[in-house]
């Protein structure tokens, strides 16, 4: 009787075995060997499975891929993938890339269906059915403690972002009598600051509206270029940056390398305003004989990749953008 209820256990473990290596098929399967998106990483980690490494993704709201180095058990957490960052999949030896969509859910426990903001990761219990978890700040580095920060109600403590992440708000974080942090702080990846004004470059392409309601979305607005000085600046710290990988290419196929900004005459005919100020644009960078609106039906700014001049294009043509804001 005891050999009979040893080989059940024995047919349900291998059961479980073949049902658990099913579901995980698919993400196996897709794994792309000897790559990895390159600058795009939201958070490492160390001597972690590669399982492990997936799961951290799931639980990350932002997260979209993982790289992972085999021979260091090595981690690093994307907030990107292949089809928005196409230019950063780069070889690279030792390496696996993978995405998240590729994974089931389940794989995070009670994450998987969390209400975790895109700022936060969620906390649970690995490997178990218990059913509660937590969302906790992610990009918050609390090395910058003060001197006088403390742990207790209504004592607070200041944090602030790791690298590469940009800090809003002041920092502070106040431990309330449930028991809840209530913060005022947010770390955002990808901005870039000069002066008084941050940019970023989004690398979905959108036609120019969209790409406008995007950036406001965010508080944000299509970046207003007002000087040579601010048009250089974008041009060599930002859009010459991203097209690097792709140099070659613009530099045969230079309309196909080009980011929108948020000039338009769509309101009249050859008076240029700016979407946000709504000031007639007085600065401008124009490609050689352009504004030309060829075929009448060109309204909206775009820069140039490879030069850093402007161009007039068709409202609805699809491409990157760069959204700013304005730190005052």
């Amino acid at each position: 009787m005891l050999l009979f209820q040893n080989s059940n256990w024995l047919f349900l473990l291998v059961f479980s075995y073949v049902l658990c290596e099913d579901s995980l098929q698919p993400g196996f399967s897709k794994i792309q060997y000897g790559h990895r998106l390159d600058r795009k990483v939201i958070q490492s980690f160390a001597e972690v499975s590669f399982l492990d490494c997936v799961i951290e993704c799931l639980v990350t709201p932002r997260c979209k891929s993982v790289n992972y180095f085999k021979g260091a058990n090595f981690c690093e957490i994307n907030y990107e993938n292949k089809m928005t960052a196409e230019t950063m999949l780069v070889d690279s030896a030792g390496w696996v890339y993978s995405e998240k969509e590729h994974w089931p859910k389940d794989l995070a426990g009670s994450c998987a269906n969390s209400n975790c903001h895109i700022n936060q990761t969620c906390k649970n219990k690995r490997y178990s059915k218990d059913t509660f978890y937590e969302c906790v700040l992610s990009g918050i580095n609390l090395n910058t403690t003060k001197r006088e920060d403390a742990i207790g109600i209504y004592r607070r403590i200041h944090a602030s972002c790791s690298d590469g992440y940009f800090q809003f708000g002041s920092g502070r974080l106040l431990c309330q009598s449930n028991g809840e942090w209530k913060y005022d702080i947010a770390c955002e990846e990808g901005w870039v600051q000069n002066e008084n004004h941050i940019y970023r470059l989004f690398t979905e392409k959108k036609n120019w509206e969209s790409a406008k309601d995007h950036c406001e979305s965010i508080d944000a607005y299509l970046v207003e270029i007002e000087s040579s000085e601010e048009n250089t600046w974008i041009f060599q710290n930002i859009v010459q940056q991203h097209f690097l990988p792709k140099k070659n290419f613009c530099s045969h196929n230079k309309w196909d390398c080009t980011v929108w900004i948020g000039g338009s005459d769509k309101s009249k005919e050859t008076q240029f305003i700016w979407s946000k100020s709504k000031n007639k644009i007085t600065f401008t960078k124009w490609f050689s004989n352009n504004p030309d609106d060829y075929r009448g039906n060109e309204d909206c700014i775009e820069m140039l990749a490879t030069t850093g001049e402007w161009n007039d294009r068709p409202c609805d043509y699809n491409t990157h953008f760069i959204c700013e804001k304005n730190l005052n």
